[in-house]
Formats: C-alpha cells, sequence, structure tokens
C-alpha cells in the first residue's frame, strides 16, 4: 500500500507532543501534519522523516495559543484553510489526533467539515482532559465533541484518566501527561504499522476506509484500547487484558463486550502462529454478546519477535452518542444523517453564517439546539 493513501493529522500542542513520541519510536516512517496557532509550540518539534509541521491562524494570533478559545481556534482555520488543504494533498484516509480541552481543538470541526467535502474518510481520536483539570475544560470538551461526531466518519473519546489507570496514585503530577502520552502514542503506532504496512491478513487503508464509509449513517463512535505482550500465553494474556481495559468502559457501560462490530489488528514478528490469532479471535467472539461483523488484519516485523499486540475498535450498533451521556446512564442515539451530507442546520464554532461572528452553538444534552426540531428528531415534513 503506497503511504500517501494514509495522513495523521494533529491538532494543537498536546496532540503535537503525542505525534512527536510516535515519530521517535517508529518502525516505519510516518506520514504526518502537526497543526497549530502556537508557533513555540512547534518550534520544539524535533524534525522527522515524513513529519511537516505548520502554523495557522498568525495573522489572528500572532503565533500565540487561543487562551482556550474555540470560536478563535476555528476562526484560525479558516483564515489559512486554503494553504493547510494544500499541504494535507489528498489520502485516501486521515486520521485526526486533538486534545479537547484546549481552544485549539476548535478547529477541528472546520477541518473535519472540509476534509469530507474532499471525500477524505476521517478517523477521529479525540482526548478528553484529565478530571481533575477542572469544571472548564471538561465542558469546553463536550461542547466539541457532539459537532465532532457528526463530521466525522468515525470518532473515539479517549480518557487521559483511563490511559494513565491505576498508576495515577503513584505518578508524581508533572509525568501523568507524560504517561498517558507515551501509551497512546504506542497504541497509535501500532495502528499506523497496522494500516500502512499489513502482513499475510490484509487489512489497509483502502479496507479501514471502506469499513468507514459503506453505511449510510455517519459519526460512527467507537473505542480503542491496544495491549503489548510476550510469554508462553501471550495470546491469552492479551485477550485477558483487553477485556480488563478501563478504555472499553464509557459511563458504566462495557463497550467491548456489546459491541456489533471489531476491527481487530494482530502484530508480531515471525513467531506468530495461526494458532494464537485463534485464541484472540475464538475469545473476542465470546467475550462481545451482541457481535455481527469482524475485520482481522495482521502485520509482521521481525524486529517484534517474541511479542505480541493487539489492537482492537469496537464499535457499537446502533449510533450512540457517547459524549452526552451522563454517569450510569448507557449512551444515546444519534441522529441518523446521509453519509456525505452536511448535517443540516448545524453551525462550526466561529462561523455562523448571520450578523453574529464567532458565536457558539447552543448544545444541550449533547444535541445542537439551534436545529429545527424536526431536523434533530428526523421528521419528514411534506409541502
Amino acid at each position: 500500500m503506497e503511504t500517501e493513501d494514509l495522513l495523521l493529522i494533529s491538532l494543537g500542542g498536546a496532540a503535537a507532543s503525542i505525534v512527536r513520541r510516535m515519530a521517535e519510536r517508529a518502525t516505519t516512517p510516518l506520514r504526518a501534519l502537526i497543526l497549530d496557532t502556537d508557533d513555540a509550540t512547534l518550534q520544539s518539534i524535533t524534525p522527522a522523516v515524513g513529519v511537516s509541521t505548520s502554523v495557522f491562524g498568525a495573522k489572528r494570533l500572532s503565533g500565540r495559543g487561543t487562551g482556550g478559545s474555540h470560536s478563535l481556534g476555528a476562526g484560525a482555520f479558516r483564515d489559512d484553510a486554503t494553504q493547510i488543504l494544500a499541504q494535507v494533498g489528498t489520502p485516501r484516509l486521515a486520521i485526526l489526533l486533538t486534545c479537547c480541552g484546549g481552544g485549539t481543538a476548535g478547529a477541528a470541526t472546520t477541518l473535519l467539515e472540509a476534509l469530507r467535502t474532499k471525500g477524505i474518510a476521517t478517523l477521529v481520536f479525540a482526548v478528553a482532559p484529565f478530571s481533575f483539570e477542572g469544571d472548564d475544560r471538561k465542558r469546553a470538551a463536550n461542547v466539541l465533541l457532539p459537532i465532532m461526531e457528526t463530521r466525522a466518519d468515525a470518532l473515539t473519546r479517549i480518557s487521559l484518566d483511563a490511559l494513565v489507570g491505576e498508576e495515577a496514585a503513584t505518578l508524581p503530577a508533572a509525568e501523568a501527561f507524560a504517561h498517558a502520552a507515551d501509551r497512546l502514542a504506542a497504541g497509535l503506532g501500532l495502528l499506523w504499522t497496522l494500516v500502512a504496512h499489513p502482513g499475510f491478513i490484509a487489512f489497509d487503508a483502502e479496507h479501514f476506509r471502506a469499513f468507514l464509509t459503506h453505511d449510510v449513517e455517519g459519526g460512527l463512535p467507537f473505542c480503542f484500547a491496544d495491549v503489548t505482550v510476550s510469554g508462553e500465553n501471550r495470546a491469552k494474556t492479551a485477550l485477558n487484558a483487553l477485556r480488563e481495559d478501563p478504555r472499553f468502559r464509557v459511563n458504566g457501560v462495557d463497550r467491548l463486550a456489546n459491541a456489533a462490530q471489531l476491527i481487530v489488528g494482530i502484530l508480531a514478528g515471525p513467531d506468530l502462529r495461526l494458532c494464537e490469532i485463534g485464541t484472540v479471535m475464538e475469545g473476542l467472539r465470546a467475550h462481545c454478546q451482541s457481535l455481527k461483523e469482524t475485520l482481522l488484519g495482521t502485520a509482521d516485523e521481525e524486529a517484534r519477535e517474541g511479542s505480541l499486540s493487539v489492537v482492537l475498535f469496537a464499535f457499537g450498533h446502533p449510533l450512540t452518542n457517547v459524549s452526552a451521556a451522563k454517569d450510569g446512564e448507557a449512551p444515546r442515539p444519534l441522529p441518523k444523517r446521509q453519509r456525505g451530507a452536511k448535517a443540516a442546520g448545524t453551525k462550526v464554532l466561529g462561523t455562523a453564517k448571520n450578523r453574529f461572528t464567532d458565536v457558539a452553538p447552543t448544545i444541550y444534552g449533547g444535541q445542537n439546539l439551534d436545529e429545527p426540531t424536526y431536523q434533530r428528531r428526523g421528521i419528514r415534513l411534506t409541502r
């Protein structure tokens, strides 16, 4: 597969740090574009083969950050949209990584809309802030996520708390983000290897694109987790670790056990055995009670001999608005939307088409109240 079919895009300083970690450890070169409004952040990124950086919104922000304002982030993207889209090119699949607590993530909605217009499928990893970062950053993320869900082909919300896990009690605060970033970088690195360099069971960017876009419903939510193990019983060890992974626990719901569709990537060296693939797949099918479809891919590299890595995507069915669910409440259905069509009435942050500028939509319970009720509820009116 040509690597030009796949592009990793990071948005904001925290996401840039994760991509930098990926580039430093990559066994295969990344093709990545790092975007930020803060010039100082990008100056600190070590150049790597295939990785480019770009500052946007310089006229509006003079190379500084957004100060947590989503509308400024969206406006900064509009200022330089042509330049950014030229750098993006025409990949078949774009993986977007952004941390939703800050203001630069406000550009994600306009970026996703532009990518959809170009016919580029989008897989979004939206990182939610630590719980100790306060209600303001949490609210900022909760406003942005429902809009991103309607613009992306697939989106997962990844909690920094879940990435740190049980080690949060022992880690110094300064190391908490570094630990979470390292873990996410490792998982995304496995995903990149799986898609960019598939093994004897192929699963490349075109397979991924077909899966994300074969249905008429857009905004598929999913959960993502990865594990790397070694030893004689490494397949069983990996399976047990995935079953217990906190990243599959969303608002009290075990999204893995309730998954209708799975994408499974198994990465190892030339010592990978068919029985190990069978152990992982049979165990997952037994655990997922509502499973209807499974896609499997493998990748093998000499450097991985002795270890076994599994990358797992769990997609729910029907569509669920995970970001809008409250604690103890099951995820709620998202409104259906024809794929490729603009969500009727949805306003991008800072791009309201009226006499008001830099206006954020009114989001309540995960719904945009600026949309007419009949559109939100899917009621067809006769004329």
